[in-house]
Parts: C-alpha cells; sequence; structure tokens
C-alpha cells in the first residue's frame, strides 16, 4: 500500500485539489481531500509505504493511442520482448497505457505483428505500461494522402479482416485508420464500429461530403487531424472542415512541427478541450540521437529534432507524450489540466476505457504520474507498481 499525501491531484472535473491518495493493490483505494477524515489506517505489519510530495501535481498515467515505436524499435518489425521494452520506455516517460499502432504493410504481415503484440500484453509485468489494445494504421487508406507509408501495400479492406483481426487479439481494443472514400471504406467502417472496434479517418482525399458520411458510418475520430488528408478551403471545406464542424475528436500531433502551434491552438479553440487528443505518431527513433534510421522500408533522418525521409516527408515524430504536453502549454494558450485530460481522459473514453483508467478516481487503476516544476514525470506508479 502507497499512501501520496500533501499532493495536488488532478480531479476528474479539471481542476487540482489537495489530498491524499491511497494505493492499495493495482487500484486508487481512496482519496482523501485536505480536511476530511483519513479512509487509510497503516498496518501493523509495517507495509505501508507513506510518501510526501510536498505539493506536487499528481496527473492520471497519459494515454497514447497513436505511436509507432521508441528507442530503436519499431513496433511493425518488433519481437514481443522488444515490444515488452518499449512498455518501459513509455511508462518512464509517464505513458501508462498506449495503442502499438502498426504502418502500412501486407495483410499477412499485420497479422503477424498483431500476433507479436498479443504475446507482449500476455508477458506484460507491471513495471512498463499497459498496451491496451492497437491501432492499425495501415493498409486501408488512400495512396494519394499516403505521408510516410508505402504505397505497394495499400489495399481495399474487407469485413474478414476485422474478424482476423478480433480472433487473434482477444479482448484487446482494435482502433483502425481507414480512408472512408476507398472501394468498402464506408461499410468497413460500419462494420468495425458496430462490433466493438472504433475507427479513426485518415490517410485520406475524401471530400466534406464524404468525410460526414464516414463519421455517420461510425467513425469517432480523425488521425492526426491535417497531416495526410485533404485540407481545409474557403470553397471546399475538405476532410480538415468535417472534422472541424462535427462532434468527433480529433488526434493532434503536438510536437510543433506536423501542425504549426498557431493551428494547434485554433483546432483546440474550435473543437474545445474535450474533442482533441493528443498523440504522438512516435516511430522507433524517438528517444534516441540524430542519425539516420530504416522506418518501414525508408531511410529515414533525424535532424534539428525532426524526422523525414529522403524527400523531405515528414516520417513520424520523436517525442514522447509529455512532451506533447508541455509543448501545449506552452504554445497553445492551454492550461495543464486541459492538456492533461487531452492526452489522458479523452483518449481513454474513445476507446471505452474511462472506467478504468484516463482519470484519478476511486476504484480506477493506480497509474500515476507525479510531475516536477517543469511537468516532467518525477515519480510513475503503473497499477499501483512504483517504477520511477
Amino acid at each position: 500500500m502507497f499512501i501520496l499525501k500533501n499532493g495536488l491531484y488532478l480531479s476528474p472535473e479539471g481542476k487540482f485539489i489537495e489530498g491524499d491518495i491511497c494505493i492499495e493493490g493495482d487500484i486508487i483505494k481512496c482519496i482523501v481531500n485536505k480536511g476530511e477524515s483519513s479512509c487509510c489506517h497503516q498496518k501493523e505489519d509495517g507495509e505501508v509505504q507513506i510518501i510526501d510530495l510536498e505539493g506536487k501535481r499528481v496527473i492520471p498515467g497519459l494515454v497514447d493511442i497513436h505511436t509507432h515505436g521508441a528507442i530503436g524499435h519499431d513496433v511493425s518489425a518488433s519481437s514481443p520482448d522488444q515490444i515488452c521494452e518499449l512498455t518501459k520506455y513509455y511508462a518512464q516517460n509517464g505513458v501508462t497505457s498506449f495503442l502499438p499502432t502498426t504502418i502500412t504493410i501486407g495483410k499477412d504481415q499485420v497479422k503477424e505483428i498483431l500476433r507479436n503484440i498479443r504475446q507482449a500484453k500476455d508477458m506484460e509485468e507491471s513495471d512498463g505500461a499497459s498496451i491496451e489494445g492497437v491501432h492499425i494504421e495501415g493498409p486501408f487508406i488512400n495512396s494519394k494522402r499516403k505521408g510516410a507509408h508505402d504505397p505497394n501495400w495499400i489495399t481495399t479492406p474487407e469485413t474478414s479482416d476485422f474478424d482476423d483481426y478480433r480472433e487473434i487479439l482477444g479482448d484487446l481494443k482494435i482502433h483502425i485508420t481507414v480512408a472512408p472514400e476507398i472501394e468498402g471504406g464506408l461499410e468497413f467502417i460500419n462494420y468495425v464500429s458496430d462490433n466493438g472496434g472504433t475507427v479513426g479517418i485518415g490517410h485520406t482525399d475524401g471530400d466534406y461530403e464524404i468525410t460526414l458520411e464516414g463519421i455517420k458510418a461510425g467513425a469517432s475520430i480523425f488521425t492526426h487531424l491535417f497531416n495526410a488528408m485533404r485540407g481545409l478551403h474557403h470553397r471546399e471545406p475538405g476532410t480538415v472542415g468535417g472534422a472541424l464542424v462535427s462532434d468527433a475528436l480529433v488526434e493532434v500531433i503536438s510536437d510543433g512541427i506536423h501542425v504549426h502551434p498557431v493551428v494547434v491552438k485554433m483546432v483546440i479553440k474550435a473543437k474545445g478541450y474535450d474533442k482533441v487528443v493528443l498523440v504522438t505518431d512516435s516511430m522507433h527513433a524517438a528517444g534516441l540521437e540524430s542519425g539516420e534510421y530504416d522506418f518501414g522500408g525508408f531511410k529515414i533522418y533525424i535532424r534539428d529534432g525532426v524526422a523525414k525521409q529522403e524527400d523531405g516527408t515528414i516520417a513520424g515524430s520523436i517525442i514522447n507524450l509529455m512532451d506533447g504536453v508541455r509543448n501545449v502549454v506552452k504554445f497553445a494558450d492551454v492550461s495543464l489540466e486541459q492538456a492533461v485530460m487531452m492526452a489522458s481522459l479523452n483518449p481513454a473514453r474513445l476507446l471505452g476505457l474511462d472506467d478504468k483508467i484516463g482519470s484519478i478516481e476511486v476504484g480506477k487503476r493506480a497509474d500515476l504520474v507525479v510531475l516536477d516544476e517543469d511537468i516532467q514525470a518525477q515519480m510513475v506508479f503503473c497499477r499501483g507498481k512504483r517504477i520511477k
């Protein structure tokens, strides 16, 4: 049992409140606000560890629903052991739940990747972030908006694809990026959303009308808004226009490079922070030094904090999600409370996991991050275990 005393914890209502948090096992047993009587009593065997936070802020563990890898490991080319190493990297940086994200590759290869992720989940230990599901970003996208994805593997979806994924992944969440305008796109979106999956509209050349059809079919979020999609024009609202006027959530890569800081600020103002999900879209060079790397069969060059292909195409970010939180606080004129909710509660709600993660509440999983003054993860608890 841990008792985190004298901290300022982020409440579900988005306010920092002075109080104590009692962790028992892997859950939050009770929360005692200042002036209230404690519900936690020290055990006679001395197993309770009391940590005085001295006024430091406590936030829920972050949830990254779009990350291709880090520290040299590409999810799409990693063994189960390597994926488990990734979970520890994320946790050390305040991310306690995530969706390993695949790239566009052959259908059989996608299934092999999913088997590796499923095995990694079964091997999972409490000193790393929890694998909550998988984000399958390709191959059901539009080659006109391929971004850094290999066009040779882009194809059309069949409902049996989702059935195969479900058979492999079992109870893990399945999130798929789909371009609604491709052959079978709308039908596939409808099938996935009707059968327990979630869909993001992305890598799409769809116009405003087909974008709204995609939402009507069941898509609930836009994959990295602005990037690899038809943009906003005053005479043709495009994919972005559909995203901004809809009730769907939007992903935003918050590195200040994929989307200009002013545009990030604009999106948050237009959608409201409760409709924005911060993501990294990190690739496997995240956490590594500048240099040359291979990503999805392409050479990637890391220079000045940016990952690009040889032709200059941005190839994913090299930040972690805590970096993203700090960034939007700095350049988007939002509070720390709002930035954290965009990286914790909002993605948890998208996945239907907000009953157990995403906020600091009694009965929820004890995934907690204690911040220092620079919004860095000073202390991390994953499923009730202190790992930093």
